[in-house]
């Protein structure tokens, strides 16, 4: 700077290379720094982005995951009710099959003549009972009604012998009945099978069936 009397120099003007090099230090980290700064922010900035949309990937995921569950769990029970349901009726149909069997056996014994004795049944039961189980059928039409008695012994392997009532059961029926006891087991011996004895309105045997009882030892 020139002085504008003398024509001199009025101050002296000195550039430190200290300044230079702070200043193009400056000019260096500022920009570094900048970008040092911005870096982390802009990765996260794509980060967050990323995350959120494998998060929605992830509940998008999961929901479906779930929805294929419940589909599945709908579909066993859905499964599971028709097989209850067809072994309900294959149950159902068993049971009538069986009844028109027997009505139709019934039928059959109806032409005959006299009293029939059918589908007797001995089970031995584990708390040492005896489920005794029979169907008389009346044959014909006359008389209207049958009436007598019947009296059920058990019979042992070995010849043994006991009578399962004390009395004569009495009976009476126009064209069939279902008869069904339940007797007490005392004796030390195993029946393995059980004898009936039918007798008419006169005391006069008309018939005798022997059955084996089921489930003993």
């Amino acid at each position: 700077m020139m002085d504008a009397r003398s024509g001199r120099p009025a101050k002296n003007f000195y550039v430190r290379f200290i300044t230079i090099a702070i200043f193009l230090l400056t000019l260096i980290l500022v920009p570094l720094g900048l970008g040092a700064w911005y870096a982390p922010f802009h990765h996260v900035q794509e980060i967050i982005p990323q995350n959120l949309q494998l998060k929605r990937e992830n509940e998008d995921l999961l929901r479906k995951l779930g929805d294929v569950s419940t589909l599945n769990n709908v579909k066993d029970e859905q499964l599971e009710s028709m097989r209850d349901q067809l072994a309900a009726q294959e149950l159902k149909i068993s049971d009538l099959t069986a009844q028109l069997r027997t009505f139709k056996s019934i039928l059959d014994e109806r032409k005959g003549t006299g009293i029939q004795v059918l589908n007797t049944l001995a089970v031995w039961t584990p708390d040492r009972k005896i489920d005794w189980r029979s169907l008389f059928v009346k044959g014909g039409s006359f008389p209207r009604y049958l009436q007598g008695s019947y009296q059920i012994s058990a019979l042992g392997e070995a010849g043994e012998r006991a009578d399962l009532s004390e009395i004569k059961m009495p009976y009476k029926f126009e064209s069939h009945v279902f008869l069904q006891r339940k007797f007490d087991w005392v004796e030390a011996w195993q029946p393995v099978e059980l004898e009936m004895v039918v007798f008419d309105y006169r005391g006069k045997e008309v018939l005798r069936k022997t059955v084996k009882v089921q489930g003993n030892s």
